[in-house]
C-alpha cells in the first residue's frame, strides 16, 4: 500500500484537519527505540513487512517493484538501528527471528493505522475514495461478493478493493494481524480479538448432480447421507467444521471421496463423480438455476442455523471507505436471503416427487 503524507496534503486540506491528522500520523509512528531516540524509517519498515508476509526478499520485490538490493539495504539499515537482527536469510528464504516477530506484530498495527489515516485525508476532501483490504471465505466469491462490490463501485467509483479469498481460519488470522480492514466469515464464534457486527443466514445445503438418485427429494438423514460418494473442503473451512462436528454427534462417518481448499474444484469433481456437495446456496446460483445441481432433502436442523458474518478487529476503527462499504453489503443481506430462498424453492418443485 503506498501512502504518501507531506505539506502538499497538508496544503488540499483544512488547516486544522492537517494539523490533526498530521499529529496522528506522528503518533502511529513514535515506535521508540532501543537506546535511540531517532523515528523509524517508514520506507525500511514498510519493506521488512513485505519480507515478512512473503518469507522471501525476492517475492518482495517482485510485489514492490523494488531491486532486491535496496530492499535488502534498507532492511539491514532497520537492523543496525534497532541493534538486533531481524530475519534469519537462509537459501530457500527468510524467517522471523524473536526480535523480528515482535516488529512484525507492531508493525502491521502501524500500518494499519496509517491506512486509516490516509483514508480519513481522503474522505475529508469528500471524495469517497480509498482502498479497503477484504479477506473472505471462498463461498460468497461467485454471486454474491462480485456483485456486491460491482453495486457498490456504480456508487462510489473512486473506492478500490484487496480481496484475498482464504478459509475460514486464514480468514480470522489476516483479520487478527490486520491484514484485513473487514473480512467474511462463516460460523464465527467468541474470538478474544475479533468482533462482528453483521450476519446473514446461509444454511448450509447439501446438493448432487441432476442424476444422482437423491435427486427426487427423498428424505435421508445425516448418517445415511454419508454413506454415498461425498466431497470436502480441507478442516480449515467452516464447512468441514460444521459437517464433522455434527456427523460425530449423530454417529455418522465421514469418509470424504475427495478433500480440496477449493470449492470450485469440488464442485467440478462432485459433478464429474456422481458425488454430494454442500455448499450455501447462493454459491450455486448458477448450477441450481440450470439443473446441474440439486438439492438434496436432507434432514439436519444443525445445519439450518449457519450464518455469513461480517467480522472486524476490536477497537479498530474503519476507514471511512471500509464503514461505508460493510454498512452497503448489511443492507443487501436480507434481499439475498430472499434470493437463496426462492432458488431453493424453485429447483425443490422442479425436481422432488412430492413437492408440490
Amino acid at each position: 500500500m503506498a501512502l504518501h503524507f507531506s505539506a502538499q496534503v497538508a496544503l488540499t486540506c483544512d488547516e486544522r484537519v492537517a494539523e490533526s491528522a498530521t499529529a496522528a500520523f506522528a503518533n502511529c509512528l513514535n515506535f521508540e527505540q532501543r537506546n535511540r531516540g531517532k523515528a523509524m524509517n517508514l520506507n525500511a519498515l514498510r519493506y521488512f513487512l513485505e519480507v515478512a508476509k512473503c518469507k522471501s526478499i525476492r517475492r518482495a520485490s517482485e510485489r514492490l517493484h523494488v531491486a532486491a538490493s535496496a530492499i535488502s539495504r534498507q532492511i539491514s539499515a532497520l537492523e543496525h538501528e534497532l541493534d538486533c537482527v531481524l530475519l534469519d536469510r537462509r537459501s530457500d528464504g527468510v524467517r522471523l527471528t524473536e526480535a523480528g516477530e515482535r516488529l512484525w506484530a507492531h508493525g502491521l498495527k502501524i500500518e494499519a493505522q496509517l491506512h486509516l489515516v490516509q483514508s480519513d485525508i481522503d474522505d475529508l476532501r469528500a471524495l469517497h475514495r480509498g482502498e479497503i483490504r477484504i479477506t473472505t471465505v471462498e463461498g460468497i466469491t461467485e454471486n454474491f461478493l462480485p456483485r456486491i462490490l460491482t453495486e457498490f463501485n456504480e456508487a462510489y467509483p473512486d473506492v478500490t478493493f484487496e480481496i484475498v479469498v482464504a478459509s475460514r481460519d486464514e480468514t480470522v488470522d489476516a483479520l487478527d494481524r490486520y491484514q484485513a480492514d473487514i473480512g467474511f466469515v462463516y460460523d464465527f464464534s467468541n474470538h478474544h480479538a475479533l468482533e462482528a457486527f453483521a450476519h446473514y443466514h446461509q444454511p448450509l445445503k447439501a446438493f448432487v448432480p441432476s442424476k444422482h438418485t437423491l435427486a427426487d427429494g427423498r428424505p435421508i438423514e445425516l448418517p445415511e447421507l454419508m454413506g454415498y460418494d461425498h466431497v470436502l473442503p480441507d478442516s480449515s473451512f467452516g464447512i468441514s467444521q460444521l459437517i464433522k462436528r455434527i456427523a460425530k454427534k449423530q454417529k455418522a462417518q465421514v469418509a470424504p471421496k475427495t478433500i480440496s481448499n477449493k470449492l470450485q474444484f469440488l464442485r467440478s469433481y462432485a459433478l464429474l463423480n456422481n458425488a454430494v456437495f454442500f455448499v450455501p446456496a447462493q454459491a450455486v446460483y448458477s448450477e441450481i438455476n440450470a439443473d446441474v445441481l440439486v438439492p438434496v432433502n436432507l434432514q439436519c436442523s444443525a445445519f439450518d442455523h449457519r450464518h455469513l458474518s461480517i467480522a472486524r478487529r476490536r477497537q479498530r476503527a474503519l476507514s471511512p471507505a471500509a464503514e461505508l462499504f460493510a454498512k452497503f453489503a448489511e443492507d443487501r443481506f436480507s434481499e439475498w436471503e430472499e434470493k437463496d430462498e426462492a432458488a431453493l424453492k424453485a429447483a425443490r418443485k422442479r425436481w422432488w416427487i412430492n413437492e408440490d
